[in-house]
């Protein structure tokens, strides 16, 4: 005659994490399951992690049964199962995903399982079959699930469902997109306006992510010679700075970062006059690896913030500023600019190839400024 307390069917369910235990007793041996370890930091779960062929090469989840006492040998059947929220590809309700089963045998002592262990449910292909297409698409296309809630649900029957412990968990998905860099510098090709020019020896570089809980950043600086280097990828690999151990390529930075600066550190000593380029690495884990995404390249140039002012007593210079504007004038002629102290002389210049006074330049100037005329393209030589 059973004990009542055997009859009852129970169910424990937690929002976001496992309930840690669940215990049963029978034939002077009590069975404990502990869940080990439930993986929060997974951000995407591909479809061909839940075949025979290629389970998932992380774990998932993982619990240890713990017998004590005699005559531990009753049956015990898990069931793992996911069900899905997704709006993206119109799944408006909860709807079942996946299913698989795992027979236990149980030892004396401990003994441990994971999802790899499971045996998926032969009627999975059918259930795929009948997703809404747009489910089906987004798979195809991608191999991946879509972003949304996903509910895991393990259960485990002991002696014949005489008793049913269930863990749940709900996880929601949203896999990063964006990465933008901020500060300091410009794209690469902007590398000769001032928007790559700063005039601060400490910078705190700056950038923009979706935000991403379970997503490590990196870093790396490198100096840029362009007599040198023919790409700024070329002096990423060949001239870092950052990290100074040339074992590494990025430099680790603490969760959810959006923002470092050397000085805290005293990791950098950035020199004025000098070319440095940088970029963001943004890494998380999935069922089958680690998946990486990189920021574009920016470039800056550290300038003096001290130079003294231009003499404009060079009737040149002043006119050279009227012609080709302001910041074009400062990048030229500023500290680290190409013509950085540069002296005039003579009182000739050349304009389309041909040699012509002084005087002609302030006359273009002057029609420069009521609109009669207007400089299409400059060269330095």
């Amino acid at each position: 005659m059973f004990r009542i307390k055997y009859l009852c069917f129970f169910i424990i369910i937690t929002i976001f994490a496992f309930s840690e235990e669940c215990t049963y007793e029978s034939n002077d041996c009590e069975y404990k399951v502990d869940l080990q370890n439930f993986n929060e930091n997974i951000l995407t779960y591909y479809f061909t992690s839940f075949s025979n062929q290629e389970q998932s090469l992380l774990d998932v989840f993982s619990f240890q049964i713990v017998t004590t006492g005699q005559n531990c040998n009753i049956p015990l059947k898990a069931n793992y199962a996911i069900q899905i929220f997704s709006p993206e590809v119109r799944i408006e309700n909860f709807e079942h995903f996946y299913n698989a089963e795992l027979e236990i045998n149980v030892e004396e002592g401990s003994q441990y399982f994971t999802n790899a262990d499971f045996a998926i449910d032969p009627r999975l292909n059918s259930i795929v079959a009948n997703y809404d297409e747009t489910l089906i698409e987004y798979i195809s296309q991608s191999g991946k699930l879509p972003n949304g809630q996903y509910r895991f649900i393990i259960s485990i029957d002991f002696d014949n469902q005489q008793k049913t412990c269930v863990f749940n968990n709900l996880k929601e998905i949203n896999r990063p997109i964006a990465l933008e860099l901020i500060s300091p510098g410009s794209i690469f090709s902007d590398m000769e306006t001032t928007t790559s020019i700063i005039y601060n020896t400490n910078p705190q570089f700056l950038w923009h992510s979706d935000y991403c809980n379970e997503c490590k950043y990196a870093i790396r600086i490198a100096e840029y010679d362009h007599e040198i280097y023919n790409s700024p990828q070329e002096a990423l690999f060949e001239n870092l700075i950052l990290p100074n151990d040339k074992r590494y390529k990025f430099y680790d930075l603490p969760s959810n970062s959006n923002s470092f600066q050397s000085s805290i550190d005293g990791l950098l000593n950035f020199e004025i006059g000098k070319y440095y380029i940088w970029q963001i690495k943004r890494y998380y884990q999935t069922t089958l690896d680690e998946r990486a995404d990189y920021s574009p390249i920016f470039i800056f140039q550290i300038r003096s913030s001290t130079k003294k002012q231009i003499d404009f007593s060079d009737p040149y210079l002043s006119l050279i500023h009227d012609i080709i504007g302001k910041d074009d004038f400062n990048l030229l002629f500023g500290t680290g600019g190409e013509l950085d102290r540069f002296v005039t002389e003579g009182e000739s210049v050349w304009i389309n190839d041909k040699e012509v006074h002084i005087d002609i330049l302030f006359l273009l100037v002057d029609k420069l400024k009521k609109g009669e005329i207007k400089i299409e393209s400059y060269e330095i030589k």
